[in-house]
């Protein structure tokens, strides 16, 4: 019984020395452009304009500037490929993937200012929008003479009775004989430690969303002041398959090399659930100019995650070695930044609107919290590592025909890191048409988006460039009434 607890404990630590960390509090606290085809056109410069199938998760002031009830939906097409450059070499991964990245439903309800006094309605929401997508396959490839892999696994080992080696990595290595015994049962010695010729291979397969639920309400005072509040239920699901391997070894000395290869495959499963606030306002300052200002509170999810880990060695005699871990299963609570959104339009002789958005979001406020393990050192690597940064969104529509517009749209997402850690900046340029045909209508949305970024396979890596480029189709449909 004894060592069934203690193996339970291990088996946690394990999983929070390689899973959760200020990667993960990155990654679920950032959104991309995603939502109806008008909204994206524009480049999601909408916070100050409403009516609009996002306006519940953007501004929910939107909801209250509907006049009429409106049921819609969208569909999405996104292709991502991603170049990869470590030393001289590149390598190329492509994902695509369908979606659907909301449903809405809109009831309006208007009444006689005579009978009800200024506030003159009272708008519900009710619907989920996609906020952002994990689907990426990364590919590294590149013949290194660098220290292994399996050199950090040696030092994680050192001082340490394989007994209580991490059951996720380095127990796995002492089981493969990546890594072995010498002199002692807390002394370690690996084939493949040192500088020698090899052939790296790295892949990473992700795949997931972040997805919210919503229910909004909004009310308007005289026409001219509008004011919402949303209740957002976001989810998470990520999935991420990586594997590391090593081969090929060669030493410039002739010395023989016992080990052929080593692969190590991680894979992770990560669900979450959870709860905001938005508010919002948008106040028409005359009949061309409106003023849009939106708070987010900080999203505080629940998330489970699922770890297991294998690894699988050869040598040159022909044997093969291969461990596998048990699934740890660990959840943990996690609090996202706020975000403040102030917006600014113009609309120009009711045929030509142009719309700013600025965010503000500071990435070092998120935090990682738990009842069965301190988070310190990982709360205090989100501080350090992440800061505060704006995102700007520009939008234009033109109104060609009374049942045709054109948009276009430019977003700016800025830089979490703080310093020069890392770049991962990312511009978005789209553009848009719809068609309006008596109570139906119909949009069309492009999206290409490009950004690069210094990317570790593990820590003590070379940094390897990526370039991602993403372009998206998005097609929306609905009906007012």
């Amino acid at each position: 019984m004894l060592r069934n607890i203690s193996l339970s404990f291990a088996l946690i630590l394990g999983l929070t020395v390689q899973a959760q960390n200020h990667v993960d509090a990155l990654r679920y606290s950032q959104e991309s452009l995603w939502g109806s085809a008008r909204f994206v056109g524009m480049g999601g410069a909408f916070g100050s304009l409403g009516a609009n199938a996002n306006s519940a998760s953007h501004n929910p002031a939107g909801i209250a500037v509907y006049t009429t009830s409106e049921f819609s939906g969208s569909f999405s097409i996104n292709d991502v490929e991603t170049e990869s450059t470590l030393v001289d070499s590149k390598a190329f991964a492509k994902n695509s993937a369908t979606s659907l990245p909301n449903i809405n439903y809109v009831s309006a309800n208007l009444f006689n200012p005579e009978d009800i006094g200024d506030w003159n309605r009272i708008n519900f929401g009710i619907g989920y929008n996609k906020l952002d997508d994990y689907n990426r396959n990364i590919l590294i490839e590149s013949e290194m003479h660098t220290s292994s892999y399996s050199d950090v696994i040696l030092n994680n080992s050192q001082s340490t009775y394989y007994e209580d080696l991490n059951p996720f990595r380095e127990l796995l290595a002492f089981n493969t004989y990546l890594i072995d015994t010498i002199g002692s049962s807390s002394n370690y010695f690996s084939p493949a430690s040192g500088l020698y010729n090899k052939d790296l291979s790295y892949s990473s397969n992700q795949s997931g969303s972040k997805n919210e639920f919503y229910i909004s309400v909004g009310t308007a005072y005289q026409n001219k002041l509008f004011i919402g509040a949303t209740i957002g239920f976001p989810s998470i699901e990520y999935k991420e398959v990586t594997t590391i391997s090593e081969s090929n070894f060669s030493s410039l000395s002739q010395e023989i090399i016992e080990l052929s290869s080593f692969d190590y495959t991680t894979n992770l499963y990560v669900s979450g659930s959870g709860i905001n606030l938005k508010l919002g306002l948008l106040y028409k300052l005359d009949k061309n100019i409106r003023y849009g200002l939106a708070l987010h509170t900080p999203t505080y999810y629940e998330i489970h995650e699922e770890y297991s880990a294998n690894m699988t060695t050869e040598f040159l005699d022909g044997q093969q070695f291969y461990s596998g871990s048990q699934s740890g299963v660990f959840d943990y609570g996690m609090n996202t930044p706020f975000k403040l959104i102030n917006s600014l339009s113009f609309i120009l002789n009711k045929k030509a609107i142009i719309s700013i958005d600025y965010e503000y979001l500071n990435f070092a406020s998120a935090s990682i919290v738990s009842d069965f393990y301190n988070f310190s050192t990982e709360n205090n690597n989100i501080e350090n590592y992440y800061t505060s940064t704006a995102n700007i969104k520009i939008g234009t529509e033109l109104r060609v025909h009374p049942q045709l517009s054109l948009r276009a749209g430019f977003t700016s997402y800025g830089n979490p890191y703080a310093g020069s850690l890392n770049d991962t900046s990312r511009e978005y340029i789209t553009m848009g048409m719809g068609l309006r045909v008596n109570q139906y209508f119909f949009d069309l949305a492009i999206v290409n988006s490009v950004s690069s970024e210094e990317y570790y396979i593990y820590d003590g890596a070379n940094g390897t460039t990526l370039q991602n480029n993403n372009g998206q189709l998005l097609i929306s449909s609905g009906l007012k009434f």
